[in-house]
């Protein structure tokens, strides 16, 4: 698993300012946690907990090792639990102040509200903490953080969309209804088959029983095809990758600068390296003129004597 400097970025937001310094014992823990042999095996853990829980949906295991699957979830949550605060007693408030650390604690809240039976249903939630694994790869949050900022642009289109679907609804209701109540018998029932067709699953077959009593029923259909699903639907990609290249441009602003930064302060080291052995040269030079002095002093003593 590949990860550069930025791959703790989610933690590091969490850091306490320079002009503070942590305890001992909680700097150390820090960096167990932030290590990369801790949290690959965390990972490990949560996909093998993911496994588990699918091994769980066949009927035939679950009748065999109920009991070893039972123990198994309650090793892992126990593991999780644990996990979680160590990582609360690290970070005390400021862990709550990252997103993904409070997806990480309702998960897990969620799983141990799941122990009774009344709260089963819940054991599936826990699936989710495989999402964690995007808050080791920056790549990963990119895709993640665009999705979300893409919301309200694909609201927008979304209701456009509904729209045109409810428009094109009304019209083959009236149109085809008659013909065809199992497919147009009224709006709701219109835009469900409508939806079938926006989505080019089975469109054909609506279009080829529509066309048996309305001939011309194609340009009906041709029209919707090309306005709700090659513009449309579209339009959400267009969005996603838009929002996707604008906060991939923004990581790689946040690395150039930080790179530069970064030579930066290479540089002042060099530097006080450069000042450094400067120093170090005059001292020798020093040194060895004292040395040189010293026969002739002691030469002059002993004159004296």
């Amino acid at each position: 698993m590949t990860r550069d400097h930025h791959s703790d970025a989610a933690q590091a937001e969490l850091a306490l300012s320079a002009g503070q310094e942590l305890p001992a014992h909680t700097a150390k823990l820090r960096t167990f946690l932030e290590s990369r042999l801790f949290q690959n095996s965390i990972l490990l853990l949560i996909v093998a907990n993911a496994v588990t829980l699918g091994m769980e949906t066949f009927t035939e295991i679950r009748a065999e090792y109920a009991l070893l699957l039972y123990r198994a979830d309650l090793i892992f949550l126990a593991i999780f639990v644990i996990e979680l605060l160590m990582r609360i007693y690290a970070y005390r408030r400021q862990f709550f102040r990252n997103g993904w650390n409070v997806f990480d604690f309702i998960i897990i809240s969620l799983s141990v509200l799941a122990l009774p039976n009344a709260f089963s249903a819940f054991r599936a939630f826990r699936v989710l903490r495989v999402l964690h694994l995007v808050t080791v790869m920056p790549r990963m949050r990119v895709v993640v953080s665009a999705l979300l900022d893409s919301i309200p642009g694909i609201f927008s289109v979304g209701v456009v969309l509904v729209l045109i679907l409810y428009v094109f609804a009304v019209i083959s209701a009236n149109l085809y209804g008659p013909d065809h109540p199992d497919l147009f018998a009224d709006v709701f029932t219109a835009m469900y088959t409508l939806f079938q067709v926006m989505t080019l699953e089975g469109w054909p077959d609506v279009a080829s029983a529509v066309a048996e009593t309305h001939p011309s029923s194609w340009i009906f259909f041709v029209i919707f095809v090309l306005i709700a699903t090659f513009t449309m639907l579209n339009l959400f990609v267009a969005i996603v990758v838009r929002v996707v290249e604008e906060d991939s441009e923004d990581l790689e602003h946040v690395l150039v600068r930080e790179n530069a930064e970064l030579r930066e302060e290479l540089q002042e080291v060099h530097g006080e390296i450069v000042q450094l052995q400067e120093t170090m040269s005059r001292m020798d030079r020093a040194l060895a003129l004292a040395l040189q002095d010293l026969p002739a002093a002691r030469a002059d003593d002993r004159d004296k004597t």
